[in-house]
């Protein structure tokens, strides 16, 4: 029931986020790979069945581990830290940070009802919740290289710190401060 209730979730804009709606996030969450938060109409879910109910959007939200580049200055180093720019004479090379792995609107769902902005609202409230209990600085997405969702990104505080390979299309990892 529940697999096919999220097979009804469609992104015809990337196949890699519904792929992983579809086949990989009940996996992570067995695994507590990550999490993964599904956005309903409430009054949809008070009074209808799974198969009635539409999945507007969906985020997915982990652990990961940020490699700051090595030519990142020291004071960049610091500023990441919150602390050091090094660690008994060793450039700190490692930042813990949640990773929004996926965050994505069905494609039958217009941009009115529900936005990116309104996607990444959620899921920062939902990140603030676990840093209120564990700690943490920093929230990172890993993009496309891909102008339009760069500049998302950016106009949601988020700023670039690495490019890394993946398969065909280069990727950007982008960081935001919690506050």
């Amino acid at each position: 029931m529940m697999k096919q209730f999220l097979n009804s979730f469609s992104c015809v804009n990337d196949e890699d986020i519904e792929f992983f709606l579809h086949n990989r996030a009940i996996d992570f969450e067995k695994l507590s790979k990550s999490r993964t938060y599904l956005v309903c109409d409430e009054e949809d879910l008070k009074h209808n069945t799974l198969d009635k109910v539409i999945i507007y959007g969906y985020i997915s939200i982990a652990l990961k581990t940020l490699t700051i580049p090595e030519e990142t200055s020291n004071r960049m180093r610091k500023e990441l830290d919150g602390f050091n720019a090094k660690i008994h004479g060793e450039p700190i090379r490692d930042i813990p940070c949640y990773l929004i792995g996926q965050l994505s609107r069905n494609s039958n769902i217009p941009k009115d009802i529900l936005n990116g902005a309104k996607l990444l609202e959620y899921a920062y409230s939902v990140i603030v919740q676990s840093v209120d209990a564990g700690g943490g600085r920093y929230i990172m997405i890993e993009c496309h290289d891909n102008q339009k969702l760069i500049h998302f990104y950016q106009q949601n505080l988020f700023k670039e710190i690495a490019r890394i390979p993946d398969k065909n299309i280069p990727m950007v990892q982008m960081i935001r401060k919690i506050q």
